[in-house]
């Protein structure tokens, strides 16, 4: 089970997705207006970026992901729950509180975006930061034949958390994470899967509920956003050689 200084830590990363956390001082109507109209444009700028570069194919099953993104953008920044607002009727679409939230949704899906298309050094196609714009990150760090990595979540208005770090064997394109031996009491093996394709690299779990919350999940198409410093990646193999996750 994850300690309480990485459920702490998790928190810390609601905080830069949720602005009620993120800030003691609300932004003023005005203020959370224009962050809206800037976040905004942002993502209509990316996603054109993205509809002229993909093949039709690609860009209709795009098409498909970003209606539910928006309907998962509005559930959570609808919610008085997630943005701290009061009351607990759902939020109007003009509604500071909606604003502030829903921009910085977006701002995570326009990384995201970006990174569909973004065309990334070949020496290194998969050590970097990944997001599935859904609140779910992996870090990686590819590294003699095998995928070091942190992968961490939080999810829905009420900030379930997770956290796990290990070694995946890796094939080309598709890598396989298994926890069995690292913890004798442990009855059922936890399983992650890596499936590399279309710049995405799809994450599918088994038995994963021991390292996150009752409605959390590792599952989803991730996208490299950044890359990692030495500092990071030699985080992250520390994490992924012991099975702990930073204490940071």
């Amino acid at each position: 089970m994850l300690s309480l200084s990485r459920i702490l830590s998790l928190l810390f990363l609601v905080s830069l997705l949720s602005p009620a956390l993120a800030q003691e001082k609300e932004l003023t109507p005005q203020q959370a207006k224009a962050a809206f109209a800037k976040a905004d444009k942002a993502l209509n700028d990316a996603w054109a970026a993205a509809k002229a570069k993909l093949p039709e194919e690609t860009f209709a099953k795009l098409k498909e992901d970003q209606k539910a993104w928006v309907e998962y953008r509005d559930y959570l920044a609808r919610s008085p729950m997630y943005t701290g607002a009061e009351g607990s009727d759902e939020l109007s679409l003009e509604s500071p509180e909606y604003m502030e939230a829903a921009a910085a949704l977006e701002e995570d899906r326009t990384r995201w975006l970006k990174g569909l298309v973004r065309e990334w050094e070949a020496e290194e196609p998969l050590t970097g930061q990944w997001t599935d714009s859904y609140g779910g990150s992996v870090q990686v760090v590819e590294k003699d034949g095998k995928l070091h990595f942190i992968i961490e979540c939080v999810r829905g208005p009420t900030s379930h958390t997770g956290g796990l770090a290990g070694i995946a064997a890796w094939n080309s394109t598709i890598g396989w994470f298994s926890d069995k031996g690292r913890d004798p009491a442990k009855e059922d093996e936890t399983n992650l899967s890596f499936i590399l394709r279309d710049q995405k690299l799809e994450v599918i779990g088994a038995n994963t509920s021991e390292y996150h919350g009752a409605r959390a999940y590792f599952d989803g198409e991730y996208v490299k956003t950044g890359k990692l410093s030495a500092k990071a990646q030699a985080a992250v193999l520390k994490a992924a050689k012991s099975g702990e996750l930073p204490e940071e």
